[in-house]
């Protein structure tokens, strides 16, 4: 999912910088690898919030892991990317008792795994370490997008306890929403109520770990989760503070550039501790299987064929962010993002998207998510066509639709 950006203010970096590097937000100082370790090893917990599906910020993600392990042994890595349902076997997998076919056959394992998550996991598997698959499943948090948190509260698998205040989390959770077509207030609710569910239950599976501790040394928590769930201290950081007020909790944002020689990056001092900043990557094309031919679904062949609007002005698309004139569904579907409403005479009604869709692959990037399928999008260029693949009943079709626009919140 997008950062919460506010205002954004250009910060001057050495030119040198050229490549993903560590900036202190504190002094705008570009920080080597170990500077950053020396620092974020004296807290309690570090929240590194990531850009999903960007490979050189996992990279460096993986160097200040293996940085701050080298200082505190007693490392525990947490996981948004593991789903609390999925502990015992990802707990087998890290002591031998299975292997790791079977893990990941039973552990649902997010896009990109072998080249994002797999060197974390096996770090720590090589090294002992405890690794906690921290979040709400993801059929749960879709129950309270459809239905309020209510419907799911003393399930074991999310928080004891989750509030939503309409603070200032909220304000910025509905300048992400703001454009969508046919947004209620109610739905506004129940989605920020299940962004909500999964920052509590992260937050509780940490501090539940810690609380579990009798004695010796607490251990360094490292988070890892979408930059959605920490950056300016707000989702699970400001969670894991209110269930134990003392601990030292820092937060590592990230963002990309088209150009980090420029030595100019664009996030908000508040935004965290450090930023990752990252130069803009072209996401390669997977493979999720070949196009479904039979059964083509209705009205698809023929949209498919409508020609394309003329391209945007790029001059006319500043403060505005890609869209496609749909509303995805947060309750969610297996193996892609749902499609709620689709705006009449917007982008996706001419390619022939229709709700009820479910959107697996955008612009060559397999989507799971809405928080995964947002940040593809926010990738995109207003006026660039892109291809959509869609799965309506048996069928998956290949769509080219236009990127739209909506209003921004920066």
């Amino acid at each position: 999912m997008r950062t919460f950006w506010l205002l954004p203010v250009l910060l001057l970096l050495p030119a040198c910088a050229s490549s993903s590097h560590f900036v202190a937000t504190a002094n705008d100082t570009v920080m080597e690898v170990g500077d950053v370790a020396d620092d974020l090893a004296r807290a309690d917990v570090v929240a590194l919030g990531e850009l999903h599906q960007t490979p050189s910020v996992h990279q460096l993600h993986h160097a200040l892991l293996t940085a701050l392990h080298a200082r505190r042994s007693n490392i525990v890595i947490a996981l948004e990317m593991f789903e609390r349902d999925t502990q015992m076997v990802l707990l087998k997998y890290l002591t031998g008792m299975v292997t790791e076919e079977t893990f990941l056959a039973q552990s649902r394992p997010w896009p990109d795994y072998a080249r994002d998550y797999r060197p974390v996991i096996e770090f720590a598997k090589a090294n002992g370490l405890v690794v906690i698959a921290a979040n709400a499943p993801r059929k749960l948090a879709s129950q309270v997008a459809r239905e309020g948190a209510a419907a799911v509260l003393g399930n074991p698998d999310v928080a004891r306890t989750t509030t939503a205040p309409e603070d200032a989390y909220w304000e910025e959770f509905l300048l992400q929403m703001k454009g969508h077509p046919g947004l209620t207030d109610a739905m506004q609710k129940n989605f920020y109520a299940a962004q909500c569910i999964k920052d509590d239950t992260m937050a509780e599976s940490i501090t539940d770990h810690l609380q579990s501790i009798k004695s010796g040394q607490r251990p360094l928590v490292v988070l890892i989760c979408g930059r959605t769930h920490s950056d300016h201290g707000y989702g699970t950081v400001a969670r894991i503070k209110n269930r134990l007020p003392g601990l030292d909790v820092r937060v590592v944002s990230a963002e990309t550039v088209k150009d980090a020689s420029t030595g100019i990056y664009t996030s908000p001092r508040t935004i965290g501790d450090y930023v990752v900043v990252a130069p803009e990557v072209e996401r390669p094309p997977q493979k999720v299987g070949p196009v479904l031919a039979k059964a083509e679904p209705k009205a698809m062949g023929a949209a498919a064929k409508t020609p394309a609007a003329p391209p945007v002005v790029a001059a006319d698309t500043a403060g505005l962010r890609p869209a496609l004139g749909l509303m995805p569904d947060y309750a969610g579907a297996d193996g892609g993002v749902l499609v709620g409403t689709v705006r009449p005479g917007g982008p996706a009604e001419k390619a022939g998207i229709e709700a009820g869709d479910v959107i697996v692959m955008l612009a060559g990037s397999k989507v799971t998510d809405v928080e995964n399928y947002t940040e593809v999008l926010d990738a995109q260029a207003i006026g660039k066509t892109v291809t959509v693949r869609v799965r309506r009943e048996t069928a998956e079709v290949d769509l080219q639709v236009q990127v739209g626009s909506r209003p921004g919140n920066r």
